[in-house]
């Protein structure tokens, strides 16, 4: 076998098996493999039901409860306590977070003092929390992503469950406050009807469209469904081969981007439910939807309406080079800049992923995370996490960082000074309703990584359209195995 590409590699942080995917487009070429169909999977599930803005339960009523740790009945347990918080941010949204925690060291009634540091970015966080022994945590509470929180209490037990806090009559979230959160931020930090963080950053994987230059291809209206994706792409692509221009030549539909949430949103627009299966619930994402996204986006990048390209995203859009791109909602204030800085005046707006009935918005991010200690300690963390709750002070952060408001209260204090900086971001408001996470399984820290190199490879001019259903039949395995050598846990 050999390794992932470098480029691959150095995303992921943590160590990676010798996996198969450069040779295995090398073996392609010459012939050494026949392609190999996903086996059919029964997709008579029906879609799974669109969350709801408010949290009806905060766990369900069959799951079960954890025990309940005592929590410090004596101030005098809490007064003085210095704990550490760990997170990944810099820039403004560290900024931010240090003047809530200014705030909240100066105010709390207990005396608890909070001493932040910042990592610089959620892999160090992660090699970090790896390489420190389970018997010396690196901090009291973390911020990480949902799939890090959940793969390190499946692996280690070192995030500790946070049910009776939230439902404490003493030190808990009021029902109000926890029902202010869309359903779909809480069920990204669940397992087992454990609740192991708090959201504390949510985004969106969306397209930005360019509707100044579409209106002038001929255009009325974004597009809505995948044949009307297409079509406009298609229709840019023309128009920049046949202008009198020959350095936009090549380029014009959609700029391609093959990020595993990108790759996971467009399954979701093909009609995967749910790509968690078996017992113990695994991810799989060897299903039909797999193939159908595969070859759609390879059929785009044949008939060229969409395109690898060598500048950065923001700039193609820019500069009419891309119809549309794919990105993060935190990347409004970048591409708001760049077209500032390159004189644009296009109109544009953000889009959620096409589908044939309804839009897609797939949901991830940050969370609060408390490590396993001691029982004051812990309580300390969670006084802290629930400070950070407050509408003001997630309105704060929401300002600072961009991303989806944690509930309407937030959204409220924030909407007038985001809408004015950034119009597009207001569109996005409208989907939370409609929102679904990202896989709600620590395996897709690794999956991501993995489906993204597969989508790489698939859509590269020099793999035989008719070899695709090998490379991506090669996900799951690969799964497997990078899983199985992280923990050292067999997988059947």
């Amino acid at each position: 076998m050999s390794r992932l590409p470098r480029r691959i590699l150095e995303k992921i942080p943590f160590p990676m098996p010798c996996l198969w995917l450069v040779m295995l487009v090398f073996g392609l070429l010459l012939g050494a493999c026949s392609p190999i169909l996903p086996p059919q999977v029964d997709e008579a599930t029906p879609q799974t039901t669109r969350t709801r803005a408010v949290l009806p339960t905060l766990i369900p009523t069959a799951a079960p409860q954890p025990e309940q740790t005592a929590t410090p009945d004596a101030l005098d347990d809490l007064r003085g306590l210095e704990i550490r918080l760990l997170h990944p941010w810099t820039g403004s949204l560290a900024a931010a977070l240090e003047n809530a925690v200014r705030d909240f060291n100066q105010g709390n009634e207990w005396g608890i003092r909070v001493r932040a540091e910042s990592s610089g970015s959620s892999m160090v966080l992660a090699q970090r929390m790896e390489n420190s022994p389970s018997a010396e945590p690196i901090a009291d509470l973390i911020i990480a992503p949902s799939e890090n929180l959940l793969f390190w209490h499946a692996h280690g037990n070192r995030i500790r469950p946070l049910n009776d806090f939230l439902l404490d009559p003493r030190w808990g979230l009021s029902e109000a406050r926890r029902a202010d959160y869309p359903l779909a931020f809480w069920q990204q930090d669940q397992a087992e009807g454990q609740q192991l963080g708090i959201p504390a950053l949510r985004t969106a994987r969306v397209f930005f469209y360019n509707l100044s230059w579409a209106s002038e291809l001929g255009f009325s209206r974004p597009p809505e469904t995948l044949d009307e994706f297409r079509q406009h792409a298609c229709t840019a692509a023309r128009a920049n081969n046949t202008d009198r221009t020959g350095s936009n030549d090549g380029t014009g539909g959609w700029m391609v981007d093959t990020d595993g949430w990108t790759i996971y949103a467009w399954l979701k627009s093909f009609g995967l439910n749910n790509p968690l299966r078996g017992e113990p619930v695994r991810l799989s994402f060897n299903h039909p939807q797999t193939l159908q996204a595969g070859e759609f986006l390879r059929g785009m990048v044949d008939e060229g309406c969409a395109f690898f390209g060598r500048i950065p995203p923001e700039e193609a859009f820019a500069t009419r080079r891309a119809l549309y791109f794919s990105a993060s909602l935190l990347d409004i204030p970048v591409l708001t800049a760049t077209l500032q800085r390159l004189g644009s005046q296009d109109v544009w707006m953000a889009l959620p992923f096409p589908v044939s009935d309804r839009p897609v918005v797939v949901v991830g991010g940050l969370s609060y995370g408390i490590l396993r200690s001691q029982p004051e300690r812990e309580l300390a963390a969670w006084l802290f996490i629930r400070w950070m709750t407050q509408p003001e002070v997630q309105a704060a952060l929401l300002q600072s960082g961009g991303g989806l408001p944690l509930g309407a209260a937030s959204a409220n204090l924030a909407q007038e000074d985001m809408r004015q900086k950034y119009p597009a971001w207001g569109t996005a408001l409208q989907w939370i309703p409609i929102a679904q996470p990202l896989p709600v399984s620590g395996e897709w820290r690794f999956a991501r990584f993995i489906l993204e190199d597969a989508f790489w490879q698939a859509l590269q001019y020099y793999v035989p359209p008719e070899q695709i259903p090998t490379v991506l039949n090669q996900i799951d395995p690969t799964l497997r195995e990078v899983v199985e050598r992280h923990t050292g846990q067999a997988r059947p």
